[in-house]
């Protein structure tokens, strides 16, 4: 082979056997709100905000769209706040919370509004990735963005309203972060789950075998919620590889600007002037 021929084929070589860059992945979540009406000013104001500073690639709502000071909420609360999420100009992703469902008078009421206005939200709005749904529960979600898998599950704190639901919906969200762990992790440095619910002994049949899927899974794994109103972090939590954080609340702090670094550390700005 000619000189030159031989170095271009070099080249080529080369160019096609570099590993592909990882890129970070920046998202913004915020949950528990809004409680009050002063507080859907705060919220029109933080998804003005994080649809416009240009780091985010999507915001999730972590639940409790409403506050818990009642047992029924008409169905007009439940299209106030889909209006002010709608404002996003970037993709949105909600999950369901216990103060819009499990703890009313009426759950099935609860859960009929919330699917009505916030099932398949995401789908409003324009994004390159493909969402994938669980057939068994379509409110499961997941995609991958930047080689990081995000996984959504219908998952509220609060009580247990039907023993029987409950126990099916938490076997379902199980099969649900299993199968995306088993089917992806391959394809991914890193997975977030995001959900509403703190960890309490009535989600503990999930918590027991998602810890499992998480030393199987072997990657950096990080466990969003809210459901608690307070900051809160925990490394190594029931898995050597998998970090759980609890948001503030809406009328405590912004969104939390997550980032998914490139060697799959996970980083937060919680927006604060203050730490």
């Amino acid at each position: 082979m000619p000189r030159r021929l031989c170095f271009a084929f070099s080249i080529f070589l080369a160019f096609v056997a570099k590993p592909a860059v990882a890129e970070p992945l920046k998202f913004s979540a915020l949950g528990c709100g809004p409680y009050k009406p002063a507080e859907d000013a705060v919220l029109e104001k933080q998804v003005k905000m994080v649809s416009e500073d240009g780091q985010s690639e999507f915001l999730i709502h972590l639940g409790d769209i409403v506050s818990g000071s009642k047992k029924a909420w008409p169905e007009s609360e439940y299209a106030k706040v889909a209006g002010l999420l709608r404002r996003s100009k970037i993709p949105t992703f909600v999950v369901l919370g216990d103060n819009e469902y499990n703890d009313l008078d009426k759950p099935d009421d609860g859960l009929k509004f919330w699917r009505k206005h916030f099932l398949h939200f995401d789908k409003q709005f324009k994004y390159d990735w493909k969402v994938y749904r669980q057939e068994t529960r379509d409110e499961n979600f997941a995609w991958i963005n930047k080689g990081v898998l995000l996984i959504g599950i219908n998952l509220p704190g609060g009580r247990v309203h039907d023993k029987k639901e409950w126990a099916a919906r938490m076997q379902d969200d199980v099969d649900w972060t299993a199968a995306c762990l088993q089917k992806w992790k391959k394809d991914v440095r890193a997975a977030v789950v995001m959900a509403q619910a703190m960890p309490t002994k009535d989600i503990e049949p999930f918590l027991k075998a998602f810890a499992s899927q998480c030393k199987e899974f072997e990657k950096p794994v990080l466990y969003l919620h809210a459901d608690g109103h307070v900051w809160q972090v925990q490394k190594a939590w029931r898995a050597p590889n998998l970090t759980r954080v609890q948001t503030d609340m809406i009328g405590i702090a912004p969104p939390v600007l997550v980032t998914v670094t490139d060697d799959a550390a996970f980083v937060f700005d919680r927006r604060l002037k203050k730490p």
